[in-house]
């Protein structure tokens, strides 16, 4: 270690807190991440904000930030010296990562029915799957029948593409993860996806980091040590969210990067185009941006022009896909101007038009989510090491500012998430996160003498099996509590004999109508369902008088199922009228 490095990350490491080198630093940067993030969180709940990131804030996030700063303090007090986690073999070393990676791919897919039960929480993943189906069945976007038209919006009420008349139908999500997905539909093998991409994450930190650092096999162990041990890698694997894909090809990205040549250069501008489309087109550029900066920073010109060509015409691609599928499914021109650059321009608008002081609250809110959910070791490396990474250069520096500027920009867009295990807007950049705390391990144990970096190792390596045996198994729980409940009430709806379920949400019990309003693409299945607030009076008596089975489901039907609900101080008034109207029209019996 250079002096100016030394200095860097706080000088040699010496016993505080009565615990042993380099845990006292460790955690006293817990206790200032801690001190920094509860000042914060207390300030946003003052201010009132509610919702269900609140709900993981208290329930599920705050006790394990207490519990990550006790962990850290008991590795450093505790472990022995004897050395257990040194003195592996290169072959050894790709054993133990190869396994890292099929634990996680193993984990992965048992949760996908143990963890969720094969239902998908959030609006993101049923989009996801919603494309899967419509792709799968040789489409772009699906063909509405017509006699279900005019109740899309109700079919339908969020993330769903503007079409004129309602003639087709899919989500207004970008095309890669959905393309995956259906790929995978088409063998049986949905579930395997976001766990084989997350398994792959491992394996691709490790060949990463040996690219990096292949004087230090060690390194690329902890690196991948550290992101396999990771709860919001593993639990997001169960899911159907972009998330996986994201992480996985940011990293199959950067080690094309960095190997250069013809064949890197080309492989990583094949990746990066992919990326760019998995569903938002934000994402990627948010963690390649900073490499290809740094090229123009070391004038390589040649490279540098090369890929911001190259993301200059990607952009320009993704942003005009859906104009381009809507012309070729048959829309008609007349549709188009409704997709391509006017709906990117406004989704932006609308983004940036949300802006408020509650931004920083909730920030803070997403943030302990995403601390709590990794490694008790992670985020206190990678932020004793982040200065130092940025003084080092090289390709430490745009690890860093891709973290950084994405911080930002979630601040400023969309610093909540809703749902999400961990913070999922920083999953993509787990990888970075982690070789930053693998090359800061570094630094603070190079100098410890051999009995102190024996010890050290043995906590890292119990610190990487307390997260995969009690953290990851305590998420696991947590998760499967909360959407157990929504799980149950979507089986309910989806196994009634009416033909249409009406969802009233917004009556004097409040929920989440996001969670149960699902319906087959194809409209091949019954029930339709649909949400009432989003529905007209015309709709609702064409509905009743057209001699269909319709029920309703509730906020006391969802309070019943335990679905998380909140007392309605002032119901919609509109939905109160069509709910007025259906008694009226004796429509809609309770559903079941």
């Amino acid at each position: 270690m250079t002096a100016e490095e030394e200095a860097a990350v706080g000088g040699p490491a010496t016993n505080r807190f009565g615990v042993a080198a380099p845990f006292g630093r460790l955690f006293f940067t817990w206790l200032v991440t801690i001190a920094f993030l509860s000042s914060a969180v207390t300030w946003a709940l003052r201010l009132g904000l509610q919702g269900t990131e609140s709900y993981f804030l208290i329930r599920q996030d705050l006790p394990v930030l207490g519990l990550m700063l006790l962990i850290v303090w008991a590795l450093g007090a505790l472990t022995s010296a004897t050395p257990i986690a040194a003195g592996l073999s290169l072959r050894a070393m790709r054993g133990l990562v190869l396994a890292l990676a099929a634990l996680v791919a193993i984990a992965g897919v048992v949760g996908v029915q143990v963890v969720f039960g094969g239902y998908t929480l959030s609006l993101d993943e049923f989009m996801a799957n919603f494309d899967a189906h419509i792709f799968a069945s040789g489409q772009l976007l699906a063909k509405t029948p017509a006699a279900w038209r005019d109740y899309v919006p109700a079919l339908q009420p969020m993330f769903t593409l503007p079409v004129p008349d309602h003639a087709y139908w899919a989500s207004s999500y970008l095309p890669v993860n959905a393309a995956l997905r259906a790929l995978a539909l088409s063998v049986h093998a949905e579930a395997l996806v976001n766990p084989l991409l997350s398994a792959f994450s491992v394996v691709a930190v490790w060949a990463i980091a040996r690219r990096l650092w292949p004087e230090g096999p060690g390194l690329a162990l902890i690196a991948a040590a550290l992101l396999a041990s990771s709860a919001q890698l593993i639990l997001m694997g169960m899911t159907a969210y972009a998330m996986p894909p994201h992480l996985a090809f940011n990293l199959a990205w950067l080690w094309l990067f960095l190997r250069g040549g013809r064949f890197g250069r080309l492989g990583a501008a094949v990746v990066g185009f992919l990326a760019m489309g998995i569903h938002q087109l934000i994402f990627h550029p948010l963690f390649a941006g900073p490499f290809v900066l740094q090229l123009w920073l070391d004038r390589r010109w040649t490279e540098a022009a090369f890929y911001t060509a190259a993301y200059g015409v990607f952009a320009l691609f993704w942003i005009a896909y859906w104009p381009l599928a809507m012309t070729l499914t048959g829309v008609g021109l007349s549709g188009v101007h409704t997709t391509g650059p006017t709906l990117f321009f406004g989704i932006v608008r609308q983004l940036f038009g949300s802006v408020t002081v509650d931004n920083l609250g909730q920030m803070a809110q997403s943030l302990v989510r995403f601390v709590t959910w990794q490694n008790p070791l992670t985020t206190p490396l990678a932020i004793v090491g982040a200065f130092a990474a940025w003084r080092a250069g090289g390709p430490l520096r745009p690890l860093v500012l891709g973290v950084l500027l994405t911080l930002l920009v979630m601040l400023v867009i969309e610093p909540t998430q809703v749902h999400g295990w961990g913070y999922r807007y920083m999953h993509g950049f787990l990888g970075s996160v982690c070789l930053i705390a693998a090359w800061t391990w570094a630094r603070l144990t190079d100098a410890l003498a051999p009995e102190g970096r024996a010890r050290a190792m043995n906590a890292l390596a119990l610190a990487c099996a307390f997260s995969l045996v009690v953290l990851g198994p305590l998420r696991a729980w947590q998760a499967w509590s909360y959407v157990r409940p929504y799980a149950r009430a979507d089986a309910q709806i989806q196994s009634a004999k009416s033909d249409v379920v009406i969802i009233d949400h917004d009556s004097d019990i409040l929920f989440d109508m996001g969670t149960v309003t699902r319906n087959d693409p194809l409209l091949l299945r019954p029930p339709k369902v649909m949400a009432l607030a989003a529905m007209n009076a015309a709709g609702v008596r064409r509905l009743c008088a057209s001699g269909l089975r319709i029920e309703v489901f509730n906020g006391r039907d969802a309070a019943a199922d335990g679905v998380d609900v909140v007392h309605n101080p002032t119901p919609g008034r509109y939905a109160a009228t069509l709910r007025a109207l259906m008694m009226q029209l004796k429509c809609g019996a309770p559903v079941g």
